[in-house]
C-alpha cells in the first residue's frame, strides 16, 4: 500500500517520540531510544495497511491519555496497586477499545499486578502490533485481550462477544475515544453495555472513565456527520442525562441506587518540542478558543445490594 499524502488524518514521518511513550518504551519494554522511531513507524505503518483509522495514520496511540487523567492516580492506579484484602473484592480493570493497549502497559509499568488488567478491542490486528510494540509477551496474559470485544452485543445473544466473560466483574472500566464515534441511540447501547460489565456486589461505586471528543453546545449533543458516519458529541449536561436516562430504563432503575456523572472540558495542545512535555492542556476556560474541545469524564455508579 502506498503511504497517502500528509493530512490531519496521517502523518508520514515521527519526527520524535512523545515523553511519557518514550520513557514506558524504555524502561518497560527494553527499547533505547535511538530505536523507538523507526520501531514504532514500522509498526504503525503495517497496521495502517489494514485499519487506516486516524488514531493510526496519525501516531494518535502514542498519547497515555489515560495517566493524564485526573482520576488516574487516585481512583485507578491506587485501587488497582493494593494489596488484597481479606473479605473485600479484588479489583479489576477493562479497557474498552484498548487500540494497541498503550493505556494497560503504562498501568503494568506503574506497578498494577498483571492479573487485574483486561483490555478488548474489536480488530485483532490491534492486539496483536500491541504485544510487538512492547515487546512484553511473557509480561501479560495474552487472554486477558478479549478480542472481538463488541459493545453493541445484545443481550439475547452474546456468540462471538468476548466481553461477556467480564460481565459484572468490572470495578474501573476506560472507554475512550469510542462514544464520539457513534450516534446518540448507539450511545444508549454503549452505556447499557458498561452498565452489565460493572461489578454489582461491591457495596461502593464502581467507575466509568475516559476521554472522548465534546460538544461545543455547552447546553446540548452537538450532531455531526463525517462522511456517511452519523456521530454525536456531548456537552457536560447531555452526558449526564445519557446516563441518568439510561439507568433509569426498566433493565436498571430497580438495581442502581445511585449514579453520579462528573465531566469536563478541555482543549489539548500537540507540543512539537523533543524535550517539553508532549502535551499542552489548556483550562475550561481555554478551550473554546482553541479548535475542538475534549471532555474527561468520571461515572460512578453504585448498585443496590440486592442487585
Amino acid at each position: 500500500m502506498q503511504a497517502p499524502a500528509e493530512s490531519p488524518r496521517y502523518s508520514k514521518t515521527l519526527h520524535h517520540v512523545p515523553k511519557a511513550m518514550s520513557e514506558l518504551l524504555s524502561s518497560y519494554s527494553g527499547i533505547p531510544e535511538h530505536d523507538q522511531v523507526s520501531h514504532i513507524t514500522k509498526l504503525r505503518d503495517a497496521g495502517y495497511a489494514q485499519h487506516p483509522y486516524p488514531c493510526m495514520g496519525t501516531f494518535r496511540f502514542l498519547d497515555l491519555d489515560l495517566a493524564r487523567h485526573e482520576a488516574y492516580k487516585e481512583h485507578v492506579l491506587g485501587p488497582l496497586c493494593q494489596p488484597l484484602t481479606p473479605g473485600k473484592p479484588e479489583p479489576l480493570f477493562l479497557d474498552c477499545g484498548c487500540c494497541l493497549g498503550q493505556e494497560l502497559r503504562k498501568l503494568a509499568a506503574d506497578g498494577v499486578p498483571p492479573h487485574r488488567l483486561w483490555a478488548s478491542d474489536i480488530e485483532p490486528k490491534f492486539i496483536e502490533l500491541g504485544f510487538e510494540l512492547f515487546r512484553d509477551g511473557d509480561k501479560l496474559p495474552r487472554d486477558h485481550f478479549l478480542c472481538p470485544g463488541n459493545v453493541f452485543a445484545d443481550r439475547g445473544d452474546l456468540t462471538g462477544d468476548q466481553l461477556a466473560s467480564l460481565d459484572d466483574r468490572v470495578t474501573i472500566l476506560n472507554i475512550s475515544a469510542v462514544f464520539h464515534l457513534f450516534d446518540l441511540e448507539e450511545h444508549r447501547r454503549i452505556v447499557d453495555r458498561c452498565l452489565r460489565l460493572l461489578r454489582k456486589d461491591t457495596g461502593a461505586p464502581v467507575l466509568v472513565l475516559g476521554t472522548h471528543a465534546g460538544s461545543r453546545d455547552v447546553a446540548g449533543p452537538q450532531h455531526l456527520f463525517r462522511g456517511k458516519r452519523h456521530m454525536c458529541f456531548h456537552s457536560g449536561e447531555s452526558w449526564e442525562t445519557l446516563w441518568r436516562e439510561v439507568c433509569g430504563q426498566p433493565q436498571w432503575k430497580d438495581k442502581i441506587a445511585a449514579v453520579e456523572v462528573k465531566a469536563k472540558m478541555f482543549a489539548r495542545i500537540r507540543n512539537e518540542g523533543p524535550e517539553a512535555n508532549d502535551i499542552i492542556t489548556l483550562s475550561d476556560m481555554d478551550w473554546e478558543k482553541d479548535g475542538n474541545p475534549l471532555q474527561m469524564f468520571q461515572v460512578w455508579v453504585t448498585f443496590k445490594s440486592d442487585s
